[in-house]
């Protein structure tokens, strides 16, 4: 996180530089130009009349030439910028959004939900006794696994559902399945459910089971995040209450 805070200081810096610098140099490099152009007979004759360039209309030219390039610079600058706030919203483990990109998505619904209508909820997944995994097995793996577990999230995901790491170092994972009812919501909850429970996911030659836990619940009309996020742990402690785990509850 450091090392992008600081590349991204170090280009901004480098590149606004750059903006300035080279309007600065385009604009001095004109009015030499032009100064020196009024000294060599042949091309002032020739510009005054081919053309009938007066020294100011040079200047307007070159000034044109220096916003040109200012703004070139300047749009360079945005699609880096926006490429550097792509990688930090990522999660490098996973590859699915992070936290960072999760709190950013869910103040924008928090906003959305004032005025539109349309059912949208939330699933929160939980892998069951994964701190035992770590235990038994090692930090390593359980960091391959869950690389593995986000990229099944990722590809049983419609075009409406975004995916998240709930944590940067957490087993938990959150969607957000936008025009989607709580009831429909649990059905998908319980399809993820199962096709987690039935897959075997490999590592260094190496096979393993997981199950989870899933709370699911709807973001409401007119609804802050920290209620609907309140709701939706809640749910997920009701299913990690159950015998054996492996099951999904909602709460409405």
């Amino acid at each position: 996180m450091k090392y992008l805070k600081d590349s991204f200081k170090k280009f901004k810096k480098d590149a606004l530089s750059k903006a300035f610098y080279d309007s600065l140099k385009y604009l001095i490099i004109s009015v030499v130009f032009v100064f020196l152009l009024q000294y060599v007979p042949v091309i002032k004759e020739w510009l005054s009349i081919e053309f009938s360039l007066s020294i100011w209309l040079i200047m307007l030219l070159s000034l044109l030439l220096t916003t040109l390039s200012f703004v070139l610079s300047i749009n360079i600058f945005n699609k880096k910028l926006n490429a550097i706030q792509l990688e930090n919203q990522i999660d490098e483990l996973t590859g699915l959004k992070n936290y960072k990109a999760l709190e950013s998505d869910l103040e924008q619904l928090e906003n959305e939900r004032k005025e539109k209508d349309e059912p949208i909820s939330l699933i929160l997944i939980d892998v069951d006794d994964f701190k035992k995994f770590n235990d038994e097995n090692s930090y390593e793996i359980a960091d391959k696994i869950l690389s593995k577990l986000g990229q099944l999230l990722n590809k049983d995901s419609r075009i409406t559902d975004e995916t998240y790491r709930y944590f940067m170092r957490g087993d938990e994972f959150l969607i957000i399945a936008k025009e989607t009812s709580v009831s429909n919501a649990q059905l998908a909850s319980e399809r993820k459910r199962k096709l987690i429970q039935d897959s075997t996911l490999i590592v260094d030659n190496n096979s393993y089971r997981l199950t989870v836990c899933c709370g699911v619940t709807e973001f409401n009309k007119s609804e802050s995040r920290k209620e609907v996020l309140e709701r939706l742990s809640q749910a997920i402690q009701n299913a990690k209450k159950r015998p054996n785990k492996n099951n999904t509850q909602t709460v409405v």
